[in-house]
């Protein structure tokens, strides 16, 4: 678990870079990783306009906003292992994301970490064997991440729209 600069009753302040690490940390921890590779080693990276995208390497200069989305192909990922809902709900808290940029004060206030403590990377590296094979056979992953995408789009309406149902 990163390092707590203050801790109150009720939430942990820490550094903005603490928290990428701690979501970098939870990328390594799952194999996410290993996904990644697989799509910047094809050409498919959901990075690919980024200037801080170092071609065949990966990302030379993560914020916040990069590294708490998901693509679908990381949200298919994160939600077979159980931990889609708890990793939006963690960056949920963290202000100043952008689309590729950072407004993320220095210092913020959390409610918790991720326990990464159980987990491994076990699927994400058959996940990334899976997707090495797609592409080597012709797959698209772009078009493949898109569909996913929509998927986790369409699903997340649905939930808001039976909760707000459930409110009334």
């Amino acid at each position: 678990m990163p390092s707590q600069i203050r801790r109150n009753e009720s939430s942990i302040e820490v550094k903005r870079e603490e928290l990428i690490q701690h979501g970098m940390n939870v990328f390594q921890s799952v194999g996410a990783h290993y996904v990644c590779e697989v799509c910047i080693k094809s050409g498919n990276s959901c990075c690919h306009a980024c200037s801080h995208l170092e071609e065949g390497i990966g990302c030379q200069r993560r914020n916040t906003a990069c590294t708490a989305w998901l693509c679908g192909i990381q949200k298919f990922l994160f939600d077979h292992i159980g931990l889609i809902e708890e990793w939006e709900n963690f960056w949920n808290q963290v202000p100043g994301q952008m689309f590729r940029k950072d407004r993320t004060p220095e210092k913020v206030e959390i409610a918790s970490f991720l326990n990464i403590e159980n987990l491994d990377n076990e699927t994400g590296q058959k996940l990334a064997n899976i997707l090495r094979s797609y592409v080597e056979q012709g797959g698209n992953l772009d078009k493949l991440e898109r569909r996913l995408e929509k998927k986790y789009i369409l699903e997340n309406l649905e939930r808001s729209e039976y909760t707000e149902d459930e409110e009334l």
